[in-house]
Order: C-alpha cells, then sequence, then structure tokens
C-alpha cells in the first residue's frame, strides 16, 4: 500500500462495502495527508486501490471483480486500518478525545483491533461508562466485548463462546500478569458475580479480584485503597506487593477476617507482625505456622510469653530453617511434636527427636518425608497400627515395606496406600479393581502416569 500512495500520488481510493471504525471525513483527512483521493462509489474513474470491507453489496461485488480484472489492486478492510493506525500519533490522538471528550469517536477507536494493547488501554480508560453495567447496554457490551477479544485467550487459545460469558472479565482480572491492564480494569463498572459455592470468601466482583492479584502496580493499589470498602480490603490484605505503610492503613480499619488475611501477607513488616502476635488466638497461630521466622523475631515471639499450645504452631512452619536448633532447646513437647512432622526438619534434627521421645513421637515422626530409613524399618516392626497407617502415607517409606503392608490386603491400609505414588504399580493396579478406591487412585501421580501411557498420551 505504502508503494501504491507513493506511486499514484493523487490517485482515487476507492472504499467498497461498509466502513464502521472510521468517520468518511477521518478517512478523507488521512488519505489527503498521504496525497490520495477518497471515494465511496465507482463512477467509472481511474482508480489507484480498492479497499474491501468484509460487507458488500451485491453490485459491490460485481465493482470489486471488474476492476481486479483491469488489474487495480485490492486489500482488505483490515489492512487499511493497519495502515491507517501506524500513521496514528498515540500520544495527539489521547489528547485530542481527553480535550473533546468524543465518546462516540472513542468507541470506534477501540473497535479497532490494529491499535497496539498499550494504547488500547489508554483509550478504554476514557470511555464514559455512565450509570450502567458492562453488559447493561449496547455501547458498554460492545466495548466490553471488544476488551474481551483482545485479553481473554487462555492458554493461547479463545473460546468465542467466552466472548460473552458474565464470568469472562473475572477471569482476566483474575489469571492476567500485566499491571497496565489490570489499572485499566478499575475504571470499569464494577461487574458482580453470583457466588454458588458457601463457606470459603471469594472474589465476587472485578474490584475484589484485582486486589487479590499478586501483579497490580502501586497505583491500582492506592486506587482499591481509595474506595475504604471492607471486601476489597480483605483481598488486599494478603497482597505481598502492599508496602508496610499500606498495610498498616488496611490494619488501622481491620476487623479480624481482615487481620487474619494480613497474618498471611508473606511480605508482612516486623512492625504489623508484632501486633497481629498480640490478638493471640487464630491470628497468632497463622502468624506462627505461615510467616517466616528468623532468630529476631523469635525474640519476638518469646518475649511474648504465649501458651505453649499457640508456641507450638512455629512446629508447622516451613520457613524455620534459621531457628531449628533454638526451638529444639526449648523443650517443649507440644513445640516438638509439630515439628517431627515437619519436612523442612533435617534428618539429624528427627533423629535427635527420637532419641528424646522414642516411640511417644513415633507416628509424628512416621509422616515426616525426611526420616532415616533405619528409624522407618524401625518403626514398621513395631506392628503398632497407627504407626503403620502414618507410614503408608509417606512417599519416603521403602518400597519394599510398602509392598509387605499392600500383601496384608487390609481395607483400611489399602485406602491409605492407594494415595501413595511409591507403592509398586502392581499393587496400584491390584486398587483398581476395587470400585472405593477408584477416586483415590485418580489422584494418585504414578497411577495417573501409567494410564496415559497405556492410552499412548
Amino acid at each position: 500500500m505504502k508503494n501504491i500512495f507513493k506511486e499514484k500520488q493523487n490517485g482515487v481510493v476507492l472504499f467498497l462495502g461498509r466502513v464502521p471504525n472510521f468517520t468518511e471525513a477521518e478517512i478523507k483527512t488521512f488519505l489527503e495527508e498521504q496525497g490520495m483521493q477518497y471515494a465511496n462509489r465507482y463512477k467509472g474513474q481511474e482508480v489507484a486501490l480498492v479497499v474491501l470491507s468484509s460487507m458488500l453489496t451485491p453490485l459491490e461485488e460485481q465493482t470489486s471483480y471488474d476492476l481486479y480484472d483491469i488489474g487495480v489492486p485490492d486489500i482488505s478492510l483490515s489492512k487499511f486500518e493497519e495502515y491507517f493506525t501506524e500513521h496514528i500519533k498515540p500520544n495527539s490522538l489521547i489528547m485530542s478525545i481527553k480535550l473533546s471528550n468524543d465518546q462516540d469517536r472513542l468507541k470506534r477507536l477501540l473497535k479497532n483491533e490494529a491499535f497496539s494493547d498499550e494504547v488500547y488501554l489508554k483509550l478504554f480508560k476514557l470511555y464514559n461508562w455512565g450509570d450502567n453495567g458492562i453488559h447493561e447496554n449496547n455501547d458498554n457490551r460492545d466495548i466490553t466485548i471488544s476488551f474481551v477479544k483482545r485479553f481473554y485467550k487462555p492458554d493461547g487459545f479463545r473460546d468465542p463462546a467466552m466472548v460473552y460469558a458474565p464470568t469472562t472479565v473475572m477471569n482476566i482480572a483474575q489469571e492476567s500478569r500485566d499491571s497496565t491492564l489490570l489499572n485499566a480494569m478499575l475504571s470499569m463498572p464494577n461487574h458482580e458475580i453470583k457466588i454458588s459455592q458457601r463457606g470459603e470468601k471469594r472474589p465476587k466482583n472485578i474490584r475484589e479480584q484485582i486486589a487479590f492479584n499478586e501483579y497490580i502496580s502501586q497505583e491500582s493499589i492506592k486506587r482499591l485503597l481509595s474506595f475504604n470498602n471492607i471486601d476489597i480490603n480483605y483481598f488486599l490484605a494478603s497482597n505481598s506487593l502492599l508496602t508496610p505503610t499500606q498495610q498498616e492503613q488496611i490494619f488501622n480499619k481491620s476487623n479480624n477476617n481482615i487481620k487474619m488475611m494480613l497474618a498471611h501477607n508473606i511480605n508482612l513488616s516486623d512492625n504489623l507482625f508484632k501486633k497481629l502476635l498480640d490478638k493471640k488466638g487464630d491470628i497468632a497461630k497463622t502468624l506462627l505456622s505461615f510467616q517466616k521466622i528468623d532468630k529476631s523475631r523469635l525474640e519476638i515471639v518469646l518475649s511474648k510469653e504465649l501458651d505453649f499450645n499457640i508456641l507450638s504452631y512455629i512446629g508447622d512452619n516451613l520457613n524455620i530453617k534459621d531457628i531449628i536448633e533454638p526451638l529444639l532447646d526449648l523443650k517443649i513437647k507440644e513445640l516438638d511434636f509439630r515439628l517431627a512432622s515437619n519436612i523442612s526438619i533435617e534428618e539429624k534434627y528427627l533423629k535427635l527427636l527420637y532419641s528424646r521421645y522414642k516411640n511417644k513421637i513415633a507416628i509424628e515422626l512416621s509422616k515426616n518425608l525426611n526420616l532415616p530409613k533405619e528409624i522407618i524399618e524401625e518403626f514398621y516392626k513395631s506392628k503398632n497400627i497407627e504407626i503403620i497407617k502414618a507410614l503408608a502415607i509417606n512417599t519416603s517409606t521403602p518400597t519394599k515395606i510398602l509392598d509387605k503392608m499392600c500383601e496384608l490386603n487390609n481395607k483400611e491400609l489399602n485406602t491409605l496406600l492407594a494415595s501413595n505414588p511409591s507403592v509398586s504399580l502392581k499393587y496400584l493396579r491390584e486398587f483398581q479393581l476395587d470400585s472405593t478406591l477408584i477416586m483415590i487412585l485418580a489422584k494418585n501421580k504414578s497411577y495417573g502416569e501409567t494410564v496415559l501411557n497405556r492410552l499412548g498420551i
């Protein structure tokens, strides 16, 4: 097209069919800037280029054939839109829309697929949704569809039916890793979906879903905080991108549910760690079992003189590598028993716990993947059914011992063994004859891979 414009200056560009995304005046102005003339009807004039829409009347189709037969080149409307769009200066365009607030022009521009995502999102933020939802009138619905078509492509595939589904916009807010896109979505009406699941609290609208997304920008966080909404703050509280100041801001206006979410924030400030620890109960348990605890934080914890039942929750924490020895030196039984099943504890410390409590701590130790084989063998020889049940689900239990358990053909044990990927395939195949174990086997990675291999997948 560039060469045609260069070689046939002052030539006529004939548009056949409907052109929805640009006005006649916009096209004329653009073509004049390129040294060309505009026409939307063929009157026998000499034509340099034909632009074909996908919607042609029978007469326009015949005209296109006639011109093609005499050697007039043609291009699709989408190709012309790409060329047109390449010559638009984004900053000038956006400033023009801001100054004029020409919503009709903006609606046309947002349907132009030739714009880059960056330019599209800048234009998208200027759209006025009015007091209606994203699907509540034709204009809003059209803009929503243009947005979804552009950005909803899970696994690189776009299901046409999902373009119109009410949950799709929420899926974008949940799955997007683009902070600019997420920020633009905050300009949309706060679209809400019905949640049928009971119990667990889940995001029910766009803002709550974006608040829960770990890829949002600081600009988005500030916007979300400005809503001063307890439900938005609930989902924002666990977001690791919050600054210490923002965490404090949420804490100062929080209820216990929000405090619990803050306790799950992996970047929780030390100052807020202290404050939440004072709340004791479930909040303190969550802090101790979830937050990374180093030597300085351990000093804070011990200074609170917590009840041993609460303090013991540190034993479930997978982020305590630097304080294992100080914890063991405390010699608190409740804590030691939780440490015994913690898979981040090294073998040497498990041996220490065994020497300290012997078979009293056997059930807890039997669950640990790092338990030395010699201790596993010793536990199995004990013939204690509760210990053997714990060993049955431990993927580190030697195959030889697991085989012996399978040969016992004990219904209760088989239920546990069916979930263990370390069990020999021979026995997993035998378990499939028991219909009550099929659902458990389906979740067993080793068994699942065998089935797929058989199917050649």
